[in-house]
């Protein structure tokens, strides 16, 4: 189940559609004031390279640990382990993140494709450590760049590749909405910068 501002996130509540399915549960997250708050946040932090810190150094007693991830891997950190966990170059991927408000426990994924979703979240979620199903999960979605409009899901007019290569963003982003919804975990969305809040356009309105 996914929640916002500590209370459960029902679509119908937000859309003025009698019916609803995971594509308006995502826009309608997407639209919502805290989440636009969020990826405005994100967006408006200045660009940073970063390197091997000093303190990784030889001779240094103590030294960053870090976790990178590559596409489709995952990795679940205890904070009194590992000081980093992320990944990047997420384009038409997820950077998707969960973590256990009581442990501080978080798992990061490199989630690439609608496929790998159901697996990958039950990994995720088995991952942690004494967890309970009444336990606050925070979640953080980020990257997915906006590569077809919403409607394009019901576009079933294309050829396989042209889905293939459009479209993919959205689908995947839809995938990890439906599923979080149907979990009986509960999701508390902090960050959502996806799709049109993770794209510049030219002045032709190209991605």
């Amino acid at each position: 189940m996914i929640f916002l501002n500590g209370v459960p996130f029902h679509t119908h509540d937000h859309i003025s559609s009698s019916s609803s399915n995971e594509n308006d549960t995502l826009l309608a997250l997407m639209n919502h004031p805290t989440l636009v708050s969020a990826s405005e946040s994100i967006k408006a932090i200045p660009e940073r390279k970063f390197k091997i810190p000093e303190e990784s150094c030889p001779g240094r007693l103590e030294k960053s640990k870090w976790v990178y991830l590559f596409q489709r891997e995952y990795a679940t950190a205890d904070p009194a382990l590992v000081d980093f966990i992320g990944t990047d170059e997420a384009t038409t991927c997820v950077g998707f993140a969960i973590r256990n408000r009581k442990n501080g426990i978080t798992s990061v994924a490199h989630m690439d494709s609608p496929n790998i979703v159901d697996k990958g979240l039950d990994q995720m979620l088995s991952s942690f450590i004494d967890r309970c199903l009444d336990d606050d999960l925070d979640v953080h979605m980020i990257g997915s760049f906006e590569d077809s409009s919403p409607d394009h899901g019901s576009d079933k007019s294309g050829s396989e590749s042209d889905e293939n290569l459009d479209g993919h963003s959205f689908s995947l982003c839809s995938k990890i909405i439906e599923t979080l919804m149907m979990k009986e975990e509960k999701f508390h969305f902090q960050t959502l910068c996806v799709l049109a809040h993770n794209t510049k356009k030219d002045s032709e309105g190209n991605a």
